[in-house]
This record gives structure tokens, sequence and C-alpha cells, in this order.
């Protein structure tokens, strides 16, 4: 659908959050969903395992193999001996992946008790839980793909008797390099439910997505200008199908405005919600609206849930979720709010200075084709702390971490409007904080922006 009109649609100030557009939205997205899946690395492993058996065998009925067996390097077994090892091996791995997968499960759903649903997302990109399950998989698949070769020699019958002692040689090695395995999986899932490690790893990632989606200042190019009559002539399209805007094809976008000679303007940022028969994007001018609304959804990603490819806020309000569940009565952990608010801050701290390309994206000829709006640093500061505001001014000690925060940003932040917005949270907090506490305790608050900072 598609009506013209006058449609006010802003987007954010300088210093707003890059996506990658090196590759197209539905393949990245396709990418992610298979490096959070629990199924795919088990499966490359499983079908490497297909391939180590079909030539540890050949290498077997080969006969190279007698003379290490003669010469004391390999245990000669009979076929009974080595039917009875493949399937224990074969029985004790599957039953061992089946405990695995029982654990992991409990893991995800403690995580999501405590740190919240979104959070699950990182466990399930967690690679080592991965492989683990895969290298049990893989070594039940091998034993059984070596199992059914073993037979016994009959001499009436013409059969000859063949034990491959090189792949039961292989699957005893892979089954104790399984028992390291199980121990690491084990010591990795204790850890892994640790806040402390949790939040770590969150920090990291969102300083790899600042680092890999931001470039440092002096290399910001000069924003493409929207032609000054786009007010005047444009057209609004209602999305067709309704969901999260995971993604954007941003240099697909360009071609697809480029080919009908237009400017597209998307309405949402990366992470927003898309309701569907409701304003999505705007088309200038308005004639050629018919022909971009055709490809439009071909180039922009929805699903059911937020993604970490181009939404960094997401990152961040994974901080924040878990700052507020600790804060909340049934948990009551200021230290864990606390280590968010630290991690919050480090995070807009490695913000500062650096910047991505501008919101309007011109093709190959310096022609503005598409605008696509991203979050910007001072919306991002003021979503997280107007936010946290609400459940740290009943905490005394979170309280204080926060204004202590927000008085290093006022002072540390290069951007004057992110700094001024650092401001106006240090001045609202501290008036909650004085109608919470007693006035002694809002005497041990730093209350002065320009007070020296706490050692």
């Amino acid at each position: 659908m598609r009506r013209l009109g006058a449609v006010t649609a802003g987007h954010g100030p300088g210093g707003g959050l890059l996506y990658d557009a090196s590759m197209t939205a539905r393949v990245r997205q396709w990418l992610e969903t298979l490096a959070g899946s629990y199924w795919f690395v088990p499966m490359l492993l499983g079908v490497a395992a297909v391939g180590l058996s079909f030539l540890t065998l050949q290498i077997d009925q080969d006969g190279r193999m007698e003379r290490l067996i003669a010469a004391g390097f390999l245990t000669a077994n009979g076929p009974d001996g080595a039917r009875s090892l493949l399937s224990t091996v074969a029985g004790s791995i599957i039953t061992v992946a089946g405990v695995i997968f029982s654990l992991t499960m409990v893991v995800l759903t403690q995580a999501s008790n405590q740190f919240g649903p979104r959070l699950l997302v990182n466990f399930m990109h967690d690679r080592a839980n991965q492989i683990v399950l895969g290298t049990f998989v893989a070594t039940f698949v091998y034993s059984l793909l070596v199992l059914r070769v073993v037979r016994a020699g009959d001499v009436d019958l013409g059969v000859t008797e063949f034990v491959p002692h090189l792949s039961i040689g292989v699957a005893l090695l892979l089954t104790f390099v399984n028992a390291a395995l199980l121990v690491y999986f084990f010591h990795h899932t204790a850890e892994g439910v640790r806040v402390s490690h949790v939040l770590a790893g969150i920090s990291r990632g969102i300083e790899q997505r600042i680092e890999k989606s931001t470039v440092p200042a002096d290399e910001v190019a000069p924003a493409p200008e929207v032609p000054p009559g786009f007010r005047d002539d444009f057209a609004v399209l209602d999305a067709p199908v309704g969901g999260v805007l995971q993604s954007v094809d941003v240099e697909g976008l360009v071609e697809l405005a480029r080919e009908h000679d237009a400017v597209i303007r998307l309405l949402h940022m990366p992470g927003a919600f898309v309701w569907k028969r409701a304003p999505y994007a705007e088309v200038h001018p308005a004639s050629a609206a018919g022909d971009v609304e055709d490809g439009l959804p071909g180039y922009l990603t929805l699903g059911e849930h937020r993604s970490l490819s181009q939404d960094l806020g997401f990152l961040f309000d994974e901080l924040l979720e878990v700052a507020i569940r600790a804060l909340s009565p049934s948990m009551n952990d200021p230290f864990t709010a606390m280590n968010c608010i630290d991690r919050i801050t480090q995070g807009l701290l490695l913000l500062d200075g650096r910047h991505r390309p501008h919101d309007t994206h011109a093709d190959e000829d310096g022609v503005a084709r598409a605008v696509v709006p991203l979050q910007s640093r001072v919306h991002l500061t003021k979503h997280l702390f107007s936010e946290l505001r609400v459940h740290v001014a009943a905490d005394l000690l979170a309280t204080a971490r926060q204004l202590e925060a927000l008085r290093t940003l006022v002072h540390e932040v290069s951007d004057p409007e992110q700094a001024h917005a650092a401001e106006e949270e240090f001045e609202a907090l501290l008036t909650a904080a004085r109608r919470s506490f007693p006035e002694r305790d809002v005497a041990s608050l730093p209350t002065e922006l320009d007070a020296p900072r706490a050692s």
C-alpha cells in the first residue's frame, strides 16, 4: 500500500550507531542464525566423522596396518572384542551426549530466569558448547560406521575376517578426547553462569561491535545531501508484513533507488518493530513509489527478535535488563547492577571519538539514494540512564555508582550534546535520590558535577 502525503520522519543527530553493509542482509542474517544454532556445528562434525571413517577404513583395507601390529604400535583385536569395544564406545558416548544436552537446557533456563530471555542469544552463540556436543555426536557416528564393517571369518562360507585396527584405535583416541572435553564442559558451564563472566562477555561484544562498525572521527566523509524537494513530493509506503527490523541491505537499497532514480527513507532503525500496514518508508518522487514498493521488502530482514548484526543498542539493552532484574525486590543485588552500570559507561566511552557513515547513503555518482536512521549516542545515553534511574533511585549503592558514571561522561565525552544529556540525567537522579534517602545519606553521594572523581 502507498499513499501521498507529508509525514514528519526525523532521524537521530550525529554519532549514530553503524551497521555493516558488506554483504546482503539476508545472507548476513542467515549466517548469524547458523552461528546461534545447536545443530549446525554438530552436523558439520558428524559429516567430518563420516569422511574420517571412510578414510581410516580404506587404510585398514589396504592391509598396511599389519606391519604396525607386528611392531607393537597397534593392538590386535578379534572380531568379538572389536564389536564389544565399539558398541561400548557408541552406547556410552550417546548417553553422555544426552546428559550434556540436558545440562545445556538447564543452563539456558537458569540464564533466562536470572539474566533475562534476551541473553539466551549469547548462550546460544557459545561455540565451546556447540563443539563439545558436536564432538560427542561425531564419535558416536564414527563408532557406528566402523562397527558395521567388523566381521568374523568363516572358511565354509568363504568370508575373510576383517578387523579395522587403525579405525578402532582412532575410536579409542576420540573417546579419550571426549573424556577431556566432558571435564572442560563442566568447568565451562559453571564459569558461563557467573554473572561477572556474562557481563564481561557482553562488554567484549560491545567493544568488538564498536571496533567493527565505526571509524575514527578523521575518516568520516562529508554527508550526502537529500534533495531539497524531498518533502514536497514523496509517497509513504506501508509495511506488507510486521516484525523486528533485524538488518538492512544498504547497498541493495541504494541500487534499488538508483535503478528508479529515487530516494528511499526508512522510518525505522534496525532493532525497531515494524507494524504491518503502518508506514515504514518514504519514497521521493512519489511517481517512483510503485516501482520501489515491490522490491523494497527484499532488502529488509524482519524477524521475531532483535539481532546483533546491525543493532548495537541490543547489547546495551542486555546490560540494562540485567541491571533492572538485579535491582528487583526478588533479587536485590545492587552489586550486579553496579557492574552493569560500569559496563554501560565503558561502552559509551568507547563510542566517544568514533563515528559512523552518515544516515544518508549515496550511489557511485555521489547522489543521495537511501536514508537509514540509526540510534544516536545522545539517544542511547538518555534511554539507558533514564530507564536505570527509575530502579537505581531506591538503592544507595547503585545511585552513587550511577552518579559517578554520569559525572565521568559529562567530563570525558567530546560530544557536547551527549555531555548535556548525561548532565540532565545526573540532575534527575540526584533529585530522585533526595526524595528517596535521608539527608545524611544524600551527603555521601557525589552531588557536584565539578567535584573530583573518586579514585
